[in-house]
This record gives C-alpha cells, structure tokens and sequence, in this order.
C-alpha cells in the first residue's frame, strides 16, 4: 500500500505503522489482560467458538487462542492486511476462518477509509485512505456462520459501530453465550445495560475510571479498565 505521512510528517507504509502500533505497551498490554479473561470463560463455561468482529492485527485473537480452548475462530477485519497479520500470530494451533468484510448494523454510504496515523481506527465517516470493501450487516453474517451461540464467545471492537451492533443483536434476539464490548462513558454503560440487563449480568459502574472492555455472561459481567496508569478486572 501507497506511503503515508504520519503526525510529525514521516512518510511511513502501512505496514509499518502497523508493526509500531502492535508493539506499544499499553496495546500489548491490554491484550494480555482481555485474552486472561476469554480463556478463562471459555474454560469455565465449555465454549467452542471463537467471533472476533474487528480483530485489528491479531494481538488479542492471539492471547484468546493461545490454549486451544477453542474448536473453531472467526476473525474479520475490513483491512486485508489485519487478517494477514493475525493468521501469522495464530497459526495452525485453531481450525481459524479469515473474513475480510466490513461489519455494519446498516449498510453505510460513507466510504471506509483507514486513518494515517492509528491503523486499529479504520471506520466510516474518517479522513484516510479509502478502501473497497464489502459491507455486511452482523446478524446476517452471524447466520451464515451456522454457528451455535449458546458456545459461542463474540468479540466487538467496530470503531464506533459498536453500540449499534448491540442493538441490532438484540432487536433480532441474538445473544452469544458472552459478549465482550467496548465502552467508553457511563452513557455508553447504561445504554448497554437498559439494553441488555434480561440477558447477561453487569458488573458495577466505577466511577471516575478510564472504561476499556467488559464481558458479559449470564453469570458474571467481567469490567476490564484503565485509571490510567493502573489497570483492573
């Protein structure tokens, strides 16, 4: 892919920016501690599938994978050369399906364009490098997996889709055995728990906290935060 400059003007290539991105420390950092608790619930709870909707370059696929939990791993990323990075970390260790599609709730006018300076970001609605990609409404896609939710863990990290996605899963009462979901403010919180307080357990607000992640499980809600130079679950 063509050359970019970057914030201080360096003309760098995806790729590149990519490689720099996957080794910060809070990047790595975060993975490790999410890919904890994917394998923990995934022992606990005898899951067998794997849906990791925006995978990026396979840093968290990477540390969910890393024990064989799984039977079967769907990854799907917009960006083609997310998927080839993450087949590369994974390996032939899963039987792993790669999807480059692009996640929506409705299908989008907007094009999808990759931003220069934060590859993880690519989205709608950006400024960036456009890309032609197929667009595909997640409970269609879902469908097509023929997969069995009740075993299924399902990963939504979809820069800015993701509450939309949520309530697209509920409006056609689609709900993964755990659902793990990015926020970041307290409305982003109650809108997830207004939405789906029937069907998983929440855990507790904390206020005054940088919010990353939770996993959801009929059992237990999982918080996964930043402080920000302290982390907790």
């Amino acid at each position: 892919m063509a050359e970019r400059p970057n914030s201080s003007g360096e003309k760098i290539t995806l790729e590149e920016l990519q490689s720099r991105e996957e080794r910060n420390p809070k990047i790595v950092m975060r993975s490790r501690m999410e890919g904890t608790v994917i394998r923990e619930l995934a022992k606990r709870l005898d899951l067998t599938t794997y849906i990791d909707l925006g995978c990026w370059v396979g840093l968290l696929a990477q540390q969910a994978l890393q024990d064989n939990d799984f039977e079967r791993a769907v990854l799907v990323d917009a960006v083609a050369t997310c998927l080839q990075k993450t087949s590369a970390k994974i390996g032939s260790s899963v039987t792993a399906e790669y999807h480059q599609v692009a996640i929506v709730a409705d299908t989008e006018r907007r094009i999808f364009r990759i931003p220069g300076y934060d590859t993880s970001c690519a989205g709608f609605g950006q400024e960036g490098v456009a890309i032609d990609v197929l667009q595909v409404g997640v409970c269609s896609f879902l469908e097509t997996l023929k997969v069995d939710l009740a075993t299924t863990y399902l990963k939504i990290d979809l820069e800015g889709l993701d509450l939309k996605i949520a309530n697209q899963l509920c409006q056609a009462n689609l709900f993964p055995r755990v659902l793990h979901i990015e926020f970041g403010t307290h409305a982003e919180f109650d809108f997830l728990y207004s939405l789906m307080k029937g069907s998983y357990r929440f855990p507790e607000k904390r206020d005054g906290h940088a919010f990353y992640s939770m996993a959801l499980s009929k059992e237990r809600g999982i918080l996964i935060g930043f402080d920000p130079d302290i982390t907790y679950m």
